[in-house]
């Protein structure tokens, strides 16, 4: 198996034809077709099929595909190295970002970042760890930022924790609970997730049963902040936000974080990566300057910003 062959495994499931596949590489439909049918000769079985859609990939292309992604992108990460450390600017650093994280920490370290490595192209994921995860396995992500994953994920990726913050119930402003002091007065309401689905075993378990509540009756899941947030401000649905959330402005006006008697939830963020694959120097450098962004928060002279970070306990 060579790799101008994974190359065009690759680029043929990405632009989802030979003709388009070969323009995306610079080369002709004949050599891009050339390369899968020798991968297909030396290794005795069919990957892709011809249709009247243009391709499809057999079971074993498929199979295939998972890591030959993983190579070519591999690749690419260590030419940036190689590049970074010749002193030639460029290079990619992909990133998934849980959704909260956008709207507090993430725009103070990029502009860290950009003062350090200016020549390097920023592309981030918006997504919780379940759309993320295909990404970071076939290696298009660096790295991701958000809650870690269940046990099962640990022989994969490597799970990092970075920061702890604790969270609040949120509804909306006028809400007939807006002032309920106990989660107690909350169990008939309907809650909105922006998590995980296994969110909604967690937020019963660790919310309610370990105060001695009977479960809510509807817990809904959003798989975009904005869904939720659209949902929460203009029904009486419910939901839990990290503080950091909680503290921006956007929420502050439209939102109201109640005083509950019990604790709510504790949120964990880690870095998240695949495992054996060392971290790139620009993924070390775009972390380091998490970390200073989130120091400076703690000690800004700017009120509206010490507000966003002084909810955070750093755990590296």
């Amino acid at each position: 198996m060579k790799f101008h062959q994974f190359k065009a495994l690759v680029a043929m499931a990405d632009a989802g034809s030979i003709r388009a596949a070969a323009r995306a590489l610079g080369i002709s439909p004949a050599a891009a077709t050339k390369a899968v049918r020798e991968l297909e000769a030396e290794q005795q079985i069919a990957l892709v099929t011809r249709n009247a859609n243009g391709i499809a990939f057999t079971e074993a292309g498929q199979a295939l595909l998972v890591h030959a992604r993983a190579i070519v992108h591999q690749m690419s990460r260590a030419q940036d190295e190689l590049d970074a450390r010749r002193g030639r600017a460029g290079g990619k650093l992909s990133i998934g970002v849980t959704p909260w994280l956008a709207l507090s920490f993430l725009p103070d370290a990029v502009t860290l970042f950009r003062a350090r490595m200016p020549g390097m192209q920023l592309e981030f994921y918006e997504g919780l760890l379940n759309i993320v995860m295909p990404r970071l396995r076939d290696g298009t992500l660096d790295f991701s930022l958000g809650k870690p994953g269940p046990a099962s994920l640990h022989a994969e990726f490597t799970q990092t924790p970075i920061f702890a913050t604790e969270s609040a119930v949120v509804m909306r402003r006028g809400h007939p609970l807006e002032h309920a002091q106990s989660l107690k007065d909350l169990q008939d309401c309907e809650w909105i997730l922006n998590w995980d689905p296994a969110s909604k075993e967690m937020v019963t378990d660790d919310v309610f049963r370990r105060h001695g509540l009977a479960l809510p009756r509807t817990v809904h899941l959003a798989h975009s902040l904005v869904v939720a947030m659209g949902l929460i401000m203009n029904t009486d649905m419910a939901s839990i936000f990290p503080w950091p959330l909680v503290e921006t402005r956007f929420a502050r006006e439209n939102l109201r974080a109640l005083s509950l008697q019990e604790e709510v939830d504790r949120t964990v963020v880690s870095v998240v990566a695949r495992r054996g694959v060392p971290l790139s120097a620009a993924a070390e450098c775009f972390l380091a300057c998490l970390k200073e962004a989130i120091h400076a928060g703690e000690a800004s002279q700017d009120p509206e910003r010490r507000r966003l970070y002084h909810s955070l306990e750093l755990l590296i």
